[in-house]
């Protein structure tokens, strides 16, 4: 019969370390010690646990991180479209001041190169041997300024003098009416007929193919020649070889700027290699112009005689040819930098002051009602005709800008 006991230390004695030991001896593994619930959870599946652990957490980390990385990339797109808005407005500031100072120094030069050049041609009457001295000025100006690494010009291969032939032509020969008409006519006169020069550029673009020009152009184009006609006809002292001088040397410019707008933006000359260019191209032929004619000898014997009676005429005389060179370059610089009709309306502008200046300068001109009126009407029509171009261009300009501001919107 068992003893008897109680039932709690029979209990006892199960968990008890007799019980335990008792097993021990017969060779048998006791039973496992009783864990918690929850301990036992944790245990038995610990990578299970960490797994669960880390989704828990890890899922709204990695959701936080990829808007995190999807603000960054919108940040970085915004950035680069802020500096390239920031790099085409540097750029269009930069493509405006250097039009705006193009056209300045070529309105300067060419103001100053008119009273200087006719007081060389009241001394020194002889055109193509003054047009000579400025190409090879031209030449030396050029060199010397790349020897100092100021310009960068490429060597002249016969691809570009073949295509540079028709401005050397167009060139040569309208300096060389242009320093007739200026030595026969007066200052104010000279500055009337030269206004004609922006009309036939409109005309020789219309006929090439360009738009018809509105309204507004059109009256002042009148204007301007109507004050030509009224100038004409009280210029009482009129002269036919000055008068078709300037008509023809308007016509020939007119058709140089155009050829030099072109051989500039499609061929790839810069200004300094157009001035080269154009010096190297003209000088044989000039050089055989003034030896064929015999005007070298009574040139060469009209300076000695002209340094010999004033001090001032070889300082003189050498401004004009650097100033010469540095018009050029200017004129140039000024059609690449904007158009031929830029150009013109530079021109233009430039002229109303020389006209104002030109009835006070070398004794000034007679004037009379007609070549007042004339010169009233040609001026009127020649600011008209500039301000009508300048409001065209700049209207032209605000509608690419807006395109393109509107295109990087939608892109």
């Amino acid at each position: 019969m068992w003893p008897s006991t109680s039932y709690s230390s029979s209990w006892r004695f199960l968990r008890g370390s007799s019980f335990r030991s008792f097993f021990l001896q017969l060779g048998a593994k006791p039973p496992p010690a009783l864990i918690p619930m929850d301990q036992l959870l944790q245990s038995s599946s610990p990578k299970r646990s960490q797994i669960s652990q880390q989704h828990v957490v890890g899922g709204p980390e990695a959701d936080r991180r990829r808007l995190v990385d999807v603000e960054e990339q919108q940040q970085q797109q915004q950035h680069q479209m802020n500096e390239e808005q920031t790099d085409h407005l540097r750029s269009l500031y930069s493509q405006h001041l250097m039009s705006a100072a193009s056209a300045s120094a070529y309105g300067f030069v060419g103001l100053l190169m008119g009273f200087v050049n006719k007081a060389v041609l009241m001394q020194w009457p002889y055109p193509n041997s003054f047009l000579t001295l400025q190409m090879v000025a031209s030449i030396l100006v050029v060199y010397a300024m790349k020897a100092w690494g100021l310009a960068t010009v490429q060597p002249l291969q016969l691809r570009a003098a073949k295509a540079l032939c028709p401005v050397v032509f167009f060139y040569n020969t309208n300096v060389a009416f242009a320093l007739a008409a200026v030595k026969s006519l007066s200052i104010p006169v000279y500055h009337v007929l030269k206004r004609l020069t922006p009309v036939m550029v409109l005309i020789a673009k219309f006929i090439l193919g360009g738009a018809p020009p509105s309204k507004e152009v059109t009256l002042s184009v009148l204007t301007v020649v109507s004050g030509c006609i009224m100038a004409g006809i009280g210029d009482l002292s009129f002269e036919w070889s000055g008068y078709s001088a300037a008509f023809i040397s308007c016509a020939l410019q007119s058709t140089y700027l155009l050829l030099v707008e072109r051989s500039g933006s499609e061929k790839g000359f810069n200004s300094m290699e157009l001035l080269l260019y154009n010096g190297i191209l003209s000088l044989p032929v000039l050089i055989g112009v003034i030896f064929a004619t015999g005007e070298v000898w009574d040139a060469a014997e009209k300076i000695i005689v002209e340094s010999r009676a004033s001090l001032m005429f070889l300082p003189l005389l050498a401004a004009s040819l650097l100033m010469g060179s540095l018009l050029n370059y200017c004129l140039f610089l000024c059609t690449l930098c904007n158009s031929a009709l830029t150009t013109t309306i530079v021109g233009t502008l430039r002229s109303v002051l020389g006209t104002v200046m030109g009835f006070f300068v070398f004794g000034g001109v007679k004037a009379t009602v007609f070549i007042l009126l004339g010169v009233t009407f040609n001026t009127a029509g020649g600011v008209w005709y500039t301000a009508i171009k300048f409001k065209e261009k700049h209207m032209k300009e605000r509608t690419v800008i807006t395109e393109q501001h509107n295109g990087s919107k939608v892109g």
